[in-house]
């Protein structure tokens, strides 16, 4: 009988990471010859209630020695010298922690028993299943860094679709889709809010009314695409786009969901100990919002809540030795130990820049040439320059440290609030995780389902340019009322 393959056996494309690698470093070199070039120019600054500002029309030239080329090579290890240097140095450490942690909560059987647990609640109930299991996954994806492990939820969300009488399109929709629009509107997510609003020097998760708003509406306008198509190939099973590529992975999926794990004691009371943990670390991360004062510490207290609840659900489950658990924690470390690295190089771009005292030039550039642009008009601008990005660096972390300390300053002196730039940033690097071909995780999943992009697309054009539309108005909105708080 031939072997039933697993998503977890499926290993991330090494050469995309590679490529974004050796795509940072070119950008060093870029930035290194960019200083060779560009006159030397400062602004002057001034600090108001903790931020700092730029001076409008204080721009001048100045002469200096150029950077020599030797310091191209130090720059990533020279910006660790710098004070601000420590929030790096905590993003690459909860990067590591997040994949130790996703190994254990799938070694563990945790993830397994929540969803099963979701769909013995529901029974039949297929669209209620559809709603609640979209929901808690989008909740996950925005308010915790639960992008990757859409390919641990997806064969869960294959057997029940199977079971339902659906294809593998409504598995992605209940899978990856949800927990990557989650992605894009989150609230508190570390990686896509709490980082750029950092870098931005605005309190973290500010703004988040309308984030909450902006969860509400991509998760109405999922339900009603994913319940539509449901419905459609329900009354017809030939319309499914899937139909023919789903006959070469039906039979590796059970056709109903085993509920047997949800008797398992020990796995249950694990699935507790990580829940309160995860409870412990939003409720923080919400605090923190109200209490600046815990702004410094949200995201190392997060990295131990998280840590220390899968290490006790990791016992709870049944793992005897200690040792057993950190040898795949570390495993697990390892498979984000290259996002580590990309963030490392980043750093030393902007060292480059800032060293060789060209970004005050640049800004002052790039003012002259849209000055006079409307704030409308810029925003879309902004987004346009992260949805470029992002076809070579993925990260969103990666891409606020390199983006928005340009951005920001650039528009706000024609206008623009430092909060509407950043969720420019945010819908550029977020919504194109779903529909950009060179997604690691659309390759993955889609790759792992033998399912054609050219199907993808197909099935997802319509659902795209709903997004598009939300995401111009809601910028446009934002530009409006002056979404701050600054």
């Amino acid at each position: 009988m031939e072997e039933k393959r697993s998503l977890r056996d499926v290993k991330m494309n090494q050469t995309l990471i590679l490529k974004k690698a050796l795509f940072i470093v070119v950008l060093i070199i870029a930035a290194g010859i960019a200083t060779q070039l560009i006159p030397q120019g400062s602004y002057e600054r001034v600090t108001v209630d903790g931020r700092e500002e730029i001076v409008e029309n204080s721009f001048r030239y100045i002469e200096g020695e150029k950077l020599p080329v030797w310091r191209w090579i130090t720059a990533p290890f020279e910006a660790f010298l710098d004070p601000g240097a420590v929030s790096v140095v905590v993003v690459m450490l909860f990067l590591l922690v997040m994949g130790g942690v996703f190994v254990l909560l799938d070694d563990s059987k945790i993830l397994l028993y929540l969803v099963t647990a979701i769909i013995d609640r529901f029974g039949e109930k297929r669209f209620l299943i559809l709603n609640v299991m979209v929901f808690v996954l989008m909740a996950m994806g925005s308010t915790l860094s639960f992008y990757d492990q859409a390919a641990v939820i997806l064969p869960l969300a294959l057997g029940l679709c199977f079971a339902l009488g659906w294809d593998s399109l409504m598995a992605m929709g209940m899978s990856v889709l949800p927990i990557g629009f989650g992605f894009a509107c989150s609230t508190t997510n570390p990686f896509t809010v709490g980082i750029p609003q950092t870098v931005a020097q605005l309190p973290m998760y500010s703004g988040l009314w309308l984030r909450l708003i902006l969860f509400f509406i991509v998760y109405g306008i999922l339900i009603v695409f994913l319940r539509n198509y449901a419905r459609k190939i329900e009354k017809d099973p030939e319309a499914s786009i899937s139909r023919e590529t789903d006959r070469t992975i039906r039979g590796m999926f059970p056709e109903k969901i085993d509920t047997a794990i949800l008797g398992d004691k020990k796995v249950r009371r694990a699935a507790w100990i990580f829940c309160g943990s995860i409870l412990l670390s939003v409720a923080f991360s919400v605090l923190s919002i109200f209490v600046q004062a815990l702004n410094g510490v949200t995201m190392p207290f997060m990295m131990l809540c998280l840590c220390g609840g899968i290490l006790a659900g990791a016992h709870a489950a049944g793992y005897a030795e200690s040792a057993f658990i950190w040898k795949e924690f570390f495993k697990g470390m390892k498979k984000t130990a290259s996002g580590v690295i990309v963030i490392f190089l980043v750093m030393g771009i902007r060292q480059i820049i800032v060293e060789g005292k060209i970004m005050d030039t640049l800004l002052y550039e790039a003012h002259q040439a849209i000055e006079g642009m409307s704030p409308y008009l810029a925003i879309l601008v902004i987004l346009g320059i992260t949805m470029l990005m992002e076809f070579a660096v993925g990260s969103a972390s990666t891409k606020a440290f390199l983006l928005l300390p340009m951005l920001v300053p650039l528009g706000n002196m024609i206008g623009l609030t430092s909060q509407t730039i950043v969720q420019a940033s945010m819908f550029g690097d977020s919504f194109t995780n779903m529909f950009y071909p060179t997604s690691t995780m659309i390759l993955l999943t889609t790759s792992a389902i033998n399912l054609p992009l050219s199907k993808w697309y197909r099935w997802t054009w319509k659902l795209i340019a709903a997004v598009a539309v939300l995401v111009v108005v809601t910028l446009m909105f934002c530009v409006a009322i002056q979404y701050g708080p600054y």
